[in-house]
C-alpha cells in the first residue's frame, strides 16, 4: 500500500509519467477499504488476529491470499482518467480479453446485476458492482481507486485460486479448468503487459532506487504501519 501511495504522489508531481506494477502478498492480509470500520471486520471471528492494513482506495475488504494485485497510476490528463468508469473498463476489459483467450468466459457484470442500497458487504468479492469482472456469475476481479491533485490511482485484486480462509469465493482455478497456473507469478507479465497496452502505455521495466525505497520505507511507517490510520474507523 505504501509503495502504491508513493507512486500516485511521483505522478502527481510529475504528469509526463504514468506507473503500474503487479504484485503478491509475502503473508495474506486482509485490506479494508478507506472508509470500512475495523470493528465491522473483527466482528467475524475469522479476521481477528490476521494481518490487517487500510487502503487509501475506497471499496470493500479483500483478503490477499492466491491472488494477483495490480496498481496503475496516470496523471489526470490522460483521457481515461476523467471519468471512475472509464479507467475500470479499460483494465477490466483489457484482463478479461486475456481471460476469454485461454477460453475463461469473463465478462463485466452490468447494472443489470449489481446490488443497490446503502447496506454493503464487507468483503469487496461478496459484493455486486456494475464494473466486476465475473465468470460465471462469480467475481474474479474488483478495483478501487484514489484520485490526488494531478493523478489518478486504480489498483485491484484478481482472484485466481480459492483462500482456505474464504471458501465461499471461488477463485479461477475452481471456475475455469482452463486456467492453467494459479500462481501469481505465472500471472504477473501478461496482467501487467495487457493494462499498459490498453491505457496506451509504453512499459519500461525499472528497479526502484535505494532512495525511492527509503521514501516508501517512511511513508509505510508513517502511514500504513501507524495504528492511527488502521484504526481511524
Amino acid at each position: 500500500m505504501a509503495t502504491d501511495d508513493w507512486m500516485l504522489s511521483l505522478v502527481s508531481a510529475d504528469p509526463t509519467r504514468a506507473m503500474l506494477r503487479t504484485y503478491e502478498w509475502s503473508i495474506p492480509t486482509l485490506s479494508l477499504g478507506y472508509f470500512q470500520s475495523r470493528a465491522e471486520a473483527e466482528a467475524d471471528p475469522r479476521w481477528r488476529g490476521v494481518p490487517l492494513v487500510r487502503r487509501a482506495t475506497g471499496g470493500g475488504a479483500i483478503w490477499h491470499d492466491r491472488e494477483l494485485t495490480y496498481a496503475v497510476v496516470v496523471p489526470e490528463r490522460h483521457p481515461l482518467a476523467r471519468r471512475a468508469k472509464d479507467l475500470y473498463r479499460a483494465v477490466h476489459a483489457a484482463i478479461a480479453a486475456l481471460l476469454r483467450e485461454r477460453d475463461i468466459p469473463a465478462r463485466r457484470r452490468g447494472e443489470a446485476e449489481a446490488r443497490s442500497g446503502p447496506d454493503r458487504p464487507l468483503l469487496c468479492f461478496t459484493d455486486r458492482d456494475a464494473e466486476d469482472l465475473v465468470v460465471f456469475g462469480s467475481k474474479i476481479l474488483g478495483s478501487a481507486q484514489r484520485r490526488r491533485a494531478g493523478a489518478l490511482l486504480q489498483h485491484g485484486s484478481l482472484l485466481l485460486a480459492t483462500s482456505e480462509r474464504t471458501p465461499e469465493l471461488p477463485g479461477l482455478a475452481a471456475l475455469a479448468p482452463e486456467l492453467g497456473s494459479a500462481r501469481p507469478a505465472c500471472w504477473a507479465s501478461p496482467v501487467g503487459d495487457r493494462i499498459a497496452s490498453a491505457l496506451g502505455l509504453e512499459a519500461i521495466e525499472q528497479e526502484t532506487t535505494p532512495e525511492e525505497r527509503d521514501e516508501v520505507g517512511r511513508i509505510a511507517e508513517a502511514i500504513y504501519r501507524a495504528p492511527s490510520w488502521t484504526d481511524r474507523r
